[in-house]
């Protein structure tokens, strides 16, 4: 499973600055990202959404977007 998790670098130490979840031991690899190049790829993303989003009318992309929430409600009931 791939998670973000903010972590502040503290005397030469990555410290979690959320509850990480990882098992004592557990190995995993780490991607530094600072949080500039990750709002700039974010970004990038949006700009793509964007553009793509201009060629279907707001009702289709609003119906498209209710039935998946409604699927995602449904799919958590049933755990």
């Amino acid at each position: 499973m791939t998670r973000v998790i903010n972590v502040i670098f503290e005397n030469e130490v990555l410290k979690p600055l959320q509850k990480a979840d990882i098992k004592e031991h557990e190995k995993v690899a780490i991607e530094v990202l600072d949080f500039d190049e990750r709002q700039r790829r974010f970004n990038q993303i949006l700009e793509k959404i964007h553009k793509k989003a201009t060629q279907y009318p707001p009702e289709e992309i609003e119906a498209d977007i209710s039935r998946a929430m409604k699927e995602v409600r449904e799919g958590e009931r049933e755990r």
